[in-house]
């Protein structure tokens, strides 16, 4: 919580709700595609995006900041150990990934970036137009994967649910049929 109130502060919560928004949508669509049947808990899309917000911030104020890398090592830790818990039932690495990808792409678009000259302005509008329309053909590809070609890879379901005894994972799909 207070991650997100520090960012709030930092970027207004106008261009951090957008993310997170839009982080926890993708990331619970690609959850849909990739994995259907399955019951997740949490916000986790929407986390991870927030915490590619961070990486984000961290790229682009890594020249004024003392250690930037133990700032970058400490992000990764975290990240590190919040996808191997994805990999214990009922917590969506799917989504994690999907909400970190989109959330480091809305990252680039919306947050602030200190500008130096015209040459930094101009490198900021083609990286916010970049990533911007990299994320809508994201988005727009998962809408296609739902809709027209569905998905069945079932090697997939281990970066969920990794069965480390035999009934691990067991009970974990949910019913396919509406009685």
């Amino acid at each position: 919580m207070t991650i997100l109130r520090d960012l709030e502060k930092l970027a207004g919560w106008h261009r951090i709700s957008i993310i997170f928004l839009l982080s926890g949508i993708t990331g619970n669509l690609a959850s849909a595609i990739f994995l259907p049947y399955r019951a997740e808990v949490g916000p986790a899309g929407s986390q991870f995006g927030l915490l590619a917000c961070l990486f984000v911030e961290l790229f682009q104020s890594w020249q004024i900041l003392e250690k930037p890398w133990k700032a970058f090592l400490n992000l990764f830790g975290i990240v590190l150990f919040l996808f191997v818990c994805g990999l214990l039932p009922w917590i969506d690495n799917i989504a994690h990934i999907f909400g970190f990808l989109s959330g480091l792409l809305l990252s680039f678009a919306f947050l602030p970036y200190i500008t130096f000259g015209t040459v930094d302005k101009y490198r900021k509008r083609v990286m916010i137009i970049v990533s911007l329309l990299v994320f809508v053909g994201l988005f727009a590809s998962l809408v296609v994967w739902l809709y027209v070609y569905p998905i069945n890879w079932h090697w997939i379901e281990y970066l969920t649910c990794l069965p480390f005894t035999s009934k691990f994972c067991e009970k974990y799909d949910l019913d396919q049929v509406l009685h």
